[in-house]
C-alpha cells in the first residue's frame, strides 16, 4: 500500500516520511543497468534528449551569471554523477562536489579522472569530491560560489541547508539554484514525484518559487533574484511571436503564471568579519623602467586572512593588485589593475613585480598599492592596510 504523504511546511511538495538518506546513498544500486550508464554519460546520449539542451543552457547561465574568474573554487552541492563538475573542471574552475551517495562520488571522481591533459595552457584539472550529507561540510569561508542544479528538493531542511551553504562561501560569493517548481496539487506531475519517492525512496519536494525566493533570504543570503526561462530562436520579423513572450514575462512577473523552473541567484554579505585580510610589503621604492616608460615595484603579498584570494583574468570576485594615487580628500585616483598571477591560500605569501605607465603618476611622490575583489570591495575598506611606497628620484 503506497505510503500517505506527510504534510510539510507550505511553499513545497509533501514527504511521505521515509529514511531519505539511505534512498539516496542506495539509488544508484536500484538502477537499471541503462540508467547506470546515463549517469556517466549525462547528458550526452544518442539520439540527443531534452535533457541535453536543458543541462547546456543550464551551464552556460551559470557561467553568464557567476562571471567568476580562471581557478575560481566553485561548490557543486549534490553533484551526483559530476557531469556539472566535469564542465566546470574543463573551464578552469576548483571544483569541490558533495554528494550524499558514494556511489555517484565515485562516477564523478571517474569522469573528472577520464579528462585528458591539458586543458588549457598551464591549466591542469583540479576537483575534489566527498560523500557527506551537506549540513556535514566543514569549511568557511572556502568558496567563491555555489551551484545547486536540480538539487535543492533533495534536501528536507531548506533553510538549515542553505545556512550552511552561506557559511562555506567567501563574503561576497553567491549561490545559483536551479530548481523545479513545485507542480500543482493533483497533477500528472505531482503524481511522478510521490511515485519516485515511492520506487526509490528518495526526497523529490520541489519549493513554489516565491516560498524558495523567502527561504534562500531567511538563509542569510542578499541580492536575491529570480529569473524566468525564455530561451529559444526567434525568427526574424516574427513581431508576433515575440509580443508573446513579453506578455509571458509580464505574466509572471504579475503571479498570474508559474514558471516551471525556480532559477535564482543571492549573494552572502559582506559583514563585519570578511575572512578578507593581507599585508604589503616592499623593500624598495617605486624605481624607473623599461627605459623610463613605467614605474617598477617588487610587492610582497601575504594572506592573513581565512580567505583564498583568487586570481587571474578580471572577472567578478577576482582579487585584482590595484595601484593607485592618494588624494587629499582620501579618495583614490586609480592606475590601472594588474592581475594576481595565481590564487594565494590563508597564511601563503606571493612575491610579485608590478608596474605602472610613469606618466600616468606624473608630479606625484608616491603610489599606493592595495587588493580589490572586482565588483565587492578595496581591502583597504574592509580592514587592510594599504602600502604606500616612495617614488624614486
Amino acid at each position: 500500500m503506497p505510503k500517505q504523504p506527510v504534510e510539510t511546511a507550505g511553499g513545497r511538495l509533501a514527504d511521505l516520511g521515509q529514511d531519505h538518506a539511505a534512498g539516496h546513498r542506495s539509488y544508484v544500486d536500484q538502477l537499471t543497468p541503462g540508467g547506470r550508464l546515463w549517469l556517466r554519460t549525462k547528458p550526452f546520449y544518442a539520439p540527443p534528449t531534452e535533457e541535453l539542451t536543458l543541462c547546456l543552457r543550464t551551464f552556460a547561465h551559470v557561467v553568464e551569471q557567476l562571471g567568476l574568474g580562471l581557478g575560481a573554487r566553485i561548490l557543486d552541492v549534490g553533484c551526483g554523477p559530476g557531469w556539472l563538475s566535469e564542465f566546470l573542471v574543463r573551464c578552469g574552475y576548483q571544483v569541490t562536489g558533495i554528494d550524499i551517495s558514494e556511489d555517484m562520488v565515485a562516477i564523478a571522481r571517474e569522469r573528472v579522472d577520464a579528462i585528458e591533459l591539458p586543458i588549457g595552457e598551464n591549466v591542469e584539472p583540479r576537483a575534489e569530491f566527498h560523500a557527506m550529507p551537506v549540513q556535514d561540510m566543514p569549511w568557511t569561508d572556502r568558496f567563491d560560489a555555489a551551484i545547486l542544479f536540480d538539487a535543492m528538493h533533495h534536501f528536507d531542511d531548506e533553510r538549515a541547508t542553505l545556512e550552511v551553504i552561506r557559511r562555506t562561501l567567501v563574503p561576497g560569493g553567491r549561490i545559483f539554484i536551479r530548481e523545479g517548481a513545485k507542480p500543482a496539487t493533483g497533477s500528472e506531475g505531482e503524481r511522478q514525484l510521490i511515485e519516485e519517492m515511492e520506487v526509490y525512496g528518495t526526497l523529490e519536494a520541489p519549493f513554489d518559487p516565491a516560498y524558495l525566493e523567502q527561504v534562500v533570504a531567511a538563509a542569510g543570503f542578499t541580492s536575491v533574484q529570480r529569473y524566468v526561462e525564455l530561451d529559444m530562436l526567434v525568427g526574424v520579423g516574427a513581431v508576433r511571436h515575440m509580443a508573446e513572450l513579453l506578455g509571458e514575462q509580464v505574466a509572471f512577473r504579475l503571479g498570474r503564471k508559474q514558471p516551471e523552473w525556480n532559477i535564482l541567484t543571492a549573494a552572502k554579505p559582506l559583514g563585519d568579519e570578511t575572512g578578507f585580510a593581507v599585508e604589503l610589503e616592499a623593500d624598495e621604492p617605486w624605481r624607473s623602467t623599461e627605459h623610463g616608460r613605467a614605474l617598477g615595484l617588487p610587492l610582497r603579498i601575504r594572506n592573513t586572512g581565512r580567505s583564498y584570494l583568487t586570481g587571474g583574468p578580471f572577472a567578478h570576485g577576482v582579487v585584482a593588485i590595484g595601484p593607485y594615487l592618494p588624494q587629499p580628500d582620501g579618495s583614490r585616483r586609480e592606475l590601472p589593475r594588474l592581475h594576481l598571477p595565481r590564487a594565494v591560500g590563508p597564511g601563503e605569501e606571493l612575491q610579485v613585480d608590478i608596474s605602472v605607465p610613469h606618466h600616468l603618476a606624473a608630479g606625484s611622490d608616491e603610489i599606493a598599492v592595495d587588493l580589490v575583489r572586482e565588483g565587492i570591495a578595496w581591502f583597504g575598506d574592509l580592514g587592510s592596510k594599504p602600502l604606500v611606497a616612495p617614488i624614486a628620484r
